[in-house]
């Protein structure tokens, strides 16, 4: 089981046909990563705290179609988190929020899992990022109960990056916070931009030692994701594996990353890879098996921008595309 923590919002996405044009389509990169498990057949459950709201229902009903486990969602009487989703000229996205006192970001400990129940479910790894470790004040419980799971050795934390520099955080203060998460995760997955901004890098910058400071001498697994340049592979030793992208007409880039984190646990988790243990686990992947997994992921990622909005394939979907790619 894996368990998914995070924002579940709507997206409002540029409509490029008609200026001015705006749709609303239920996003959150962890409700996207949720989703696109769900549509990967992994057993999941998605811990987001959904507005009773007229967008928060919307929200859960397109979780529920999409058979996504929210037995342990809090019903919110905040209102929901807006995004408003700009699309440039090659499909990809920018943002501004609207997120002030909303719904995602008031976690308290009581509205988590014992450890009892998430053994009780079968747990094995842990995901989040985005917002949800950025915003106040619900980010430092959520960093608190994760390091808990990390420092026990219960369960593989995964932490997607996922900078917001549109929300106006202080670039050195966000750093320190991405590296103190990462710091209690085991498998790391960033955008090269994320990476860029963070550190004040230039467009291009190669990011290599960064990715491996992060690991230090540890079995940390980091995604660096490139978009149509493909995918990085980071792993201690400075190994570094490139896995190409598979090219398309993108429509948006819209959960992209989300949909890639997803088949990449999905993956790891067939393997039997996440679980207690977890840098043990992950040192049992070898090389070859991390290209395959990110291999799959990308082409899975390729999929979703080739649709307008969040909409990751199903395992069907990449099943035959796959086939058809052999």
């Amino acid at each position: 089981m894996i368990v998914v923590i995070g924002e579940a919002l709507i997206d409002l996405i540029e409509d490029k046909s008609t200026a001015g044009r705006y749709q609303a389509v239920v996003g959150g990169a962890n409700a996207n990563v949720a989703i696109a498990l769900a549509r990967a057949g992994a057993k999941q459950q998605l811990l987001a705290r959904i507005s009773s709201d007229a967008f928060g229902q919307k929200i859960r009903q397109r979780l529920v179609d999409n058979k996504v486990g929210l037995t342990y969602a809090i019903a919110a009487s905040e209102p929901t988190s807006v995004a408003i989703a700009s699309i440039g000229p090659t499909g990809g996205a920018s943002y501004s929020f609207y997120v002030e006192n909303t719904a995602d970001w008031g976690w308290t400990k009581d509205e988590l899992p014992t450890q009892q129940t998430m053994e009780s479910i079968g747990a094995t790894a842990l995901q989040f990022g985005c917002l949800t470790m950025a915003m106040p004040p619900g980010n430092a419980v959520i960093e608190a109960w994760a390091k808990d799971y990390f420092e026990k050795d219960l369960l593989t934390l995964s932490h997607d990056v996922n900078v917001r520099p549109a929300l106006g955080f202080d670039r050195d203060a966000e750093r320190a916070r991405v590296e103190r998460v990462n710091s209690i995760s085991h498998l790391i997955k960033a955008s090269d931009d994320d990476i860029n901004w963070l550190y004040g890098l230039e467009s291009g910058s190669n990011v290599d030692q960064i990715a491996w400071d992060w690991i230090g001498d540890s079995e940390k697994i980091v995604f660096v994701t490139r978009g149509g340049d493909g995918v990085s592979i980071y792993r201690k030793g400075k190994t570094k594996l490139d896995v190409p992208a598979r090219k398309v007409q993108v429509q948006d880039s819209v959960g992209a990353g989300d949909t890639f984190c997803a088949n990449t646990l999905a993956q790891l988790q067939t393997m039997g890879a996440l679980g207690s243990g977890a840098f043990d686990r992950l040192a049992t992947v070898t090389d070859a098996q991390l290209i395959e997994i990110a291999r799959i992921s990308s082409i899975a990622a390729s999929m979703a921008c080739e649709k307008t909005g969040a909409e990751p394939p199903t395992d069907a979907e990449l099943a035959d595309l796959l086939v058809l790619l052999a």
